[in-house]
């Protein structure tokens, strides 16, 4: 997997699930919710940590940090992006984008992470989608795959105030391995104050 076709591929995942994001309605969620802990402390890991992206995640390596203008529908919008390539055939990646807090307010927040994953992995085959809470704020986590290009995709959306985070562990054949969740999905950490 090269590093300008994930680049390119996240690109327009983001972009895409950005047009739909701010595009849903005010329905509420009946659907049951797990909250992921993050068991194990910041200290047993060699967290990665953004200040002003206001997280820390245990990636395997040093990622690289890039940011570009994104078009959405309320106007370009920054969009900043963490990534490992871990083998040529394994990527991880974080990003995240701050939206006008008039876009959100008023907003079903599980509405909007379902429209913002709708847009990420349209196209792909969902195989599970489960609602959770990162540090208590609501998220949806699923696993898809793209049939043409062998592609399999481990998302999780979060919303934090207006800032929307996007984290995918992206594997060429099959999914990444549950290790490999644990090891960094599950280890991301917001620390913006709720």
């Amino acid at each position: 997997m090269k590093k300008n076709f994930i680049r390119i591929l996240f690109v327009g995942i983001f972009a895409f699930s950005t047009l739909s994001f701010i595009s849903c309605g005010n329905k509420a969620s009946n659907n049951d919710k797990d909250d992921k802990d993050n068991v194990e402390t910041e200290e047993s890991k060699n967290y990665f940590s953004s200040k002003d992206g206001m997280f820390k995640a245990n990636f395997p390596g040093q990622p690289t940090q890039e940011s570009q203008m994104v078009q959405t529908d309320v106007g370009k919008i920054e969009m900043f992006t963490f990534t490992y390539e871990r083998s040529a055939t394994e990527v991880y990646m974080i990003a995240y984008s701050d939206y006008p807090s008039s876009s959100i307010d008023k907003q079903d927040e599980m509405e909007l992470l379902k429209s913002a994953k709708d847009g990420a992995l349209g196209g792909n085959i969902v195989e599970s989608n489960k609602e959770m809470k990162v540090n208590g704020w609501p998220a949806i986590r699923s696993k898809a795959i793209d049939k043409q290009s062998n592609t399999y995709y481990i998302y999780e959306v979060i919303l934090a105030k207006n800032r929307l985070y996007q984290v995918f562990m992206i594997r060429n054949g099959s999914y990444c391995s549950d290790e490999s969740v644990k090891d960094f999905l599950d280890t991301f950490i917001i620390t913006m104050k709720k």
